[in-house]
């Protein structure tokens, strides 16, 4: 794949490009048969790369939905530029987006809001409810004066969402926080003793007309296992697939192992597509213990749910 300096890819002239229509070994089809294949997720924006074509690598996640008539973002990536370059890359329409959803407070996931913003301003955002929500990135600066930041949170259509919700049939926010990432607070009224303030969450469920259901998570903060945990629990149905980001990338090659065996043995996950900041080493690792039903998902892929 030919390799872009990413400060210097706004101005590429993007006359010509082909539109990547999928990439993926052929064993990524297999989900076609054992879900529905009626609605598609698209890798948008990743740093797990393969073969994307003329897309963009970076830091970041961002996946684009369709389902059941709904077309939804889910997260958006470090950089408003190079999400606005993969969407033309990939065949992306950004316009015609219904529903947007932020899984939580972290530059590589907040970015690419202010492009879908500026195409865009008729969607529902559905945000964590953090406190300290409404930061910018610090990256990227001589790429910045294109998109004007600190308005992102502003939208008139936004939602913080407190606790599992519904926000479309079929499609269910499921609300959790991470006792491994947060803030510290010590402003009143916690000036005598400081507060930490865990870092809310949000993964989507989408159900299946089989009555299963395909889970996806940005990073897992909440450690994925207690994501699946809370999904099976609120919806009381089996979690067919799981994608996104696992974070497994801190751990241990042993702890890893655990955590894929207790998914797919005990929580009864078939099928796994980790991508992200799940880790080199874990995707490879996830791969070893489902074979057939791990399905890379990299910058570019394409899945039927």
């Amino acid at each position: 794949m030919k390799k872009y300096n990413r400060r210097k890819f706004l101005g590429l002239a993007t006359a010509g490009l082909a539109i990547l229509a999928g990439c993926g070994k052929s064993g990524d089809e297999t989900l076609v048969d054992k879900i529905t294949g009626k609605n598609q997720i698209l890798n948008l924006y990743d740093n797990i790369t393969r073969d994307a074509g003329e897309a963009i690598s970076d830091w970041g996640f961002s996946a684009f939905i369709r389902y059941s008539g709904k077309t939804i973002l889910f997260d958006a990536g470090t950089h408003p530029g190079i999400l606005e370059h993969n969407t033309k890359m990939l065949g992306a329409d950004l316009t015609t987006v219904d529903i947007a959803v932020l899984s939580h407070n972290h530059s590589d996931h907040i970015g690419g809001f202010d492009y879908l913003l500026k195409v865009n301003p008729d969607f529902k955002l559905f945000l964590p409810n953090d406190v300290n929500i409404g930061g910018k990135a610090e990256f990227y600066a001589d790429m910045d004066r294109k998109y004007p930041r600190g308005y992102r949170y502003r939208h008139p259509n936004t939602e913080f969402v407190t606790e599992h919700t519904e926000i479309a049939p079929g499609v269910v926010l499921i609300a959790t926080t991470s006792p491994l990432a947060g803030s510290f607070w010590k402003y009143p009224p916690y000036e005598n003793e400081t507060r930490f303030n865990e870092m809310p969450e949000l993964s989507l469920a989408l159900e299946g007309e089989d009555g299963q259901v395909s889970l996806i998570s940005g990073c897992s903060h909440s450690k994925i296992e207690e994501i699946i945990k809370e999904t099976k629990k609120y919806l009381g149905k089996n979690v067919l697939l799981v994608i996104g980001g696992f974070h497994q990338s801190p751990y241990s090659s042993d702890y890893i192992t655990n955590i894929a065996k207790m998914m797919k043995d005990e929580l009864g996950v078939r099928h796994v597509a980790p991508t992200h900041c799940t880790g080199e080493e874990a995707i490879k690792i996830f791969k070893d213990i489902y074979k057939e039903n791990f399905h890379y998902f990299g910058l570019g892929s394409r899945l039927s749910l």
